[in-house]
């Protein structure tokens, strides 16, 4: 009689085991090893395994997207995937665009053992498709991945990171490594900051002095310039896209413009040429700035401006506008008289009437003007202006700025500034951001359009030092621009972050060994 009640309990437990096999998982219950965690993620039976004659099976609009991948997974796989436009279900990888995805840039993942199958709307839906399936891949080793299903789509649109490109110069390939890492965690924004104090960073055809003068430091300071040619731009650019990272060029104004004021004084208020000095062996911020009151200075803006346009496709422009000291301003005629003439109350309303200048001309090309929050300081604006507020994180501030109408690119010192050290700001602080006050209507919250990180170059200048302020901190950068806060989960991500690590580790990226991800 017992040996009979232990048999039929055992049998109990036995079925109950098959049940819940079938049961398909959530990224809530399992660790689906993907960074960012997707939207919907079921795990379900079976496994498919990648074979020698396995392809990937892609229309000829997709087929250098395809052929990214494929190159990237050959180090696991062992071989490198084919790319046919045609081929057979069974054993392949197969890419399709379809209208149903409604998310642009959301796609479908779907693997079951016989093949694996990806959809979207969009060829950036299909990107990062395959990036969640590289990721898999890295998880799993050896060719094969679990069966699951995935639908998955970003809560922000802007999911940046700001290079520091004037302070240091980054050669093109290295821009180009970052652009691949960034994107393989669904960043697509590199927000490209090309002049400041210590550096003009692209070539002007019409102003040949802001690089043959401004990307140079003082002979005295014995330390490397440099600048982009606009060919490299649009090698930049055209690299970018394919694999959907938008480049949003940033020009410096009305401060932090001394590379530019040593190439041409008179853009000026007093037309005195200052020296070009690395960070630390001069003024953190300097007095002189581009005179607001010269109308010669608006056309040298509006000129450098539309040749920023024909280099960018960006939708958004950035003009800076942070830390502009205002005394030149005080003592100059020019500005005196602007204020004057246009009514304005005192030099952070000029500033105001400025940054609109630059607005219009810029709306007038179908572009977007984005600055630092400063440009906010003095009242005035459209209002159609977008703000990356970067001082500190005052969510009440913040969301008068967001419910008045202004959309909002999170990118606080508190939780998004790369060049602090992980003392200030670890992994885990940047996962736990959450930009959208709680507090904001829907209507508001809307405004709320990303998160960037920024990464200053003044203190990190070698490759090596880069890699280790980036990663892992960009991991829980991807985490909080794409996954709602309810996908959101500490220890999935933490095994996920360690799994990435050491990949890329192993791909000679020196990734800092964050104590917060132990």
């Amino acid at each position: 009689m017992i040996i009979e009640i232990k048999t039929a309990y055992m049998k109990r437990l036995i079925f109950l085991a098959l049940i819940l096999l079938l049961i398909p998982k959530t990224a809530e219950s399992q660790d689906c090893s993907i960074i960012p965690a997707p939207r919907q993620y079921q795990l379900m039976p079976g496994t498919f395994s990648f074979k020698s004659s396995s392809a990937i099976v892609a229309p000829e609009t997709l087929g250098e997207i395809a052929g990214l991948f494929a190159e990237s997974v050959s180090d696991i796989l062992g071989s490198k995937l084919r790319v046919t436009t045609r081929g057979e279900k069974n054993g392949n990888i197969l890419l399709s665009l379809d209208k149903s995805v409604m998310n642009t840039e959301g796609y479908e993942l779907k693997i079951d053992p016989s093949h694996i199958e990806i959809k979207a709307s969009t060829p950036a839906g299909i990107y990062y498709g395959l990036q969640t399936l590289h990721q898999l891949l890295i998880s799993a080793g050896k060719g094969i991945v679990s069966s699951l299903s995935i639908n998955d789509s970003p809560r922000f649109a802007w999911r940046g990171i700001m290079l520091d490109v004037s302070r240091t110069f980054m050669p093109v390939n290295l821009v180009k490594r970052y652009i691949d890492m960034f994107s393989w965690y669904k960043l697509n924004v590199v927000h490209l900051h090309l002049t400041d104090d210590q550096g003009w960073r692209i070539e002007i055809k019409r102003y040949p002095l802001l690089t043959e003068v401004g990307s140079k430091f003082d002979a005295k300071y014995n330390a490397m310039g440099g600048y982009y040619s606009q060919d490299e731009i649009r090698e930049l650019v055209k690299y970018a896209q394919l694999r959907n990272v938008t480049l949003v060029p940033e020009i410096e104004l009305p401060g932090h413009a001394c590379a530019a004021l040593a190439a041409y004084p008179w853009l000026s208020c007093a037309s005195l040429k200052p020296e070009i000095h690395t960070f630390f062996e001069g003024p953190n911020v300097h007095n002189e700035i581009f005179c607001a009151g010269k109308p010669e200075v608006y056309e040298f803006i509006f000129n450098v401006l539309d040749e920023l346009i024909a280099l960018f496709p960006s939708e958004y422009i950035h003009i800076g506008g942070d830390e502009a000291p205002k005394e030149e301003w005080k003592k100059c005629s020019y500005c005196q008289k602007t204020i004057r003439d246009n009514n304005l109350a005192n030099e952070e309303e000029l500033q105001s009437y400025f940054v609109k200048r630059i607005g219009e001309h810029l709306r007038n090309k179908n572009r977007i003007l984005i600055g630092w929050d400063e440009i906010y300081d003095g009242g005035k604006l459209r209002g159609d202006e977008v703000l990356m507020f970067w001082r500190g994180w005052k969510a009440e501030s913040v969301n008068k700025a967001a419910s008045s109408g202004f959309k909002i690119v999170a990118s606080p010192t508190t939780h998004c500034y790369f060049d602090y050290d992980y003392e200030k700001i670890n992994t885990r602080k940047v996962f736990d951001f959450e930009p959208v006050p709680s507090d904001a209507s829907t209507q508001t919250a809307e405004n709320y359009i990303g998160v960037q990180a920024c990464f200053w170059s003044h203190i990190d200048r070698s490759e090596y030092n880069i890699d280790k302020q980036l990663f892992p901190r960009i991991f829980g950068l991807a985490e909080t621009a794409w996954a709602t806060p309810e996908n959101r989960n500490w220890e999935i991500f933490r095994s996920a972050a360690n799994r990435n690590s050491e990949y890329l580790k192993s791909n000679h990226v020196n990734v800092y060994n964050d104590v917060s991800l132990k």
